[in-house]
């Protein structure tokens, strides 16, 4: 006689999969480091494991993101005192991080770290040619120049010639136009073959200085409304706090020495300027 068997069903777990995570961090230079950490690793551990495996020794600059589920902020960043498999299961697309800088510095001797100064490079570069930080073009030149020193060494004339970089993504995305580029190569060749003997390292550092008179330097931007209900974006630097009206260019900066109260309440915050600013 034909019977039926009711089986309960039950979530088929793997015993390794779930006591082991498994990350993909993206490094600043565009390459990738797997990590296995365990279910409850925290999001210091990952950094940890990253920076051993780098042999980068000044880790406090740095920090780990990845994107969002949410529209807004696309970018998070990972809680590092906080459960990592925890954090991305809430927020996260995809269990895959981005190495970054977290604090930006405005004093260069800080980074002591030949490693860290690399990266900490990699990334104010990457800050340039995304548009974060406003040069002009005097400025974009002198940046390229120098990014072509600290990957290549001294300049060859019969290799790094306008032609060949002009596929080289050397120069702000808002500069844009195939005549402005041309130029813009040309003036670059020739800064580029003024820096003959400067050593590799000392022209990262030279890109950093330079990068850090840029408007935007070490800045965070967020979306947020005033008092009057206005969209405006915020940001936040190791300078101070620049708020800029999302439709109109004038914008108001506020050091933090001039910053005499900060007051959060839920999603408001709230800041008293010093009356002597």
């Amino acid at each position: 006689m034909p019977f039926k068997l009711r089986l309960k069903k039950t979530r088929q777990y793997n015993v390794l999969s779930r006591n082991v995570l498994v990350i993909s961090v993206e490094l600043l230079d565009k390459t990738t480091l797997e990590c296995t950490l365990s279910a409850d690793s925290t999001g210091q551990d990952c950094l940890h494991n990253v920076c051993q495996r780098l042999s980068l020794h000044q880790p406090e600059f740095l920090g780990l993101r990845y994107m969002s589920k949410k529209p807004y902020p696309k970018v998070r960043w990972v809680e590092l005192d906080r459960p990592l498999k925890k954090q991305l299961d809430k927020y996260a697309q995809s269990p895959t991080l981005a190495l970054a800088v977290l604090y930006y510095i405005h004093d260069v001797a800080l980074l002591q770290d030949d490693v860290t100064r690399s990266h900490y490079f990699l990334q104010v570069k990457q800050d340039v040619l995304e548009g974060k930080l406003r040069c002009n073009h005097e400025q974009a030149v002198l940046l390229a120049s120098y990014s072509l020193q600290a990957e290549f060494g001294d300049h060859q004339p019969d290799r790094h010639t306008a032609e060949y970089l002009k596929d080289f993504k050397l120069f702000p995305k808002q500069i844009g136009s195939e005549g402005e580029v041309g130029a813009l190569l040309e003036a670059v060749v020739w800064q580029y073959s003024s820096l003959q003997g400067l050593a590799q390292a000392l022209a990262e550092t030279y890109y950093i200085l330079e990068a850090q008179r840029l408007d935007g330097y070490g800045q965070e931007t967020f979306m947020a409304r005033d008092e009057r209900g206005s969209e405006v974006y915020l940001g936040t630097s190791l300078m101070g706090i620049d708020v800029r009206p999302a439709a109109g260019h004038t914008h108001v900066f506020y050091r933090w020495n001039d910053i005499t109260n900060l007051v959060n309440n839920k999603r408001n915050f709230r800041h008293r300027v010093s009356e002597d600013r």
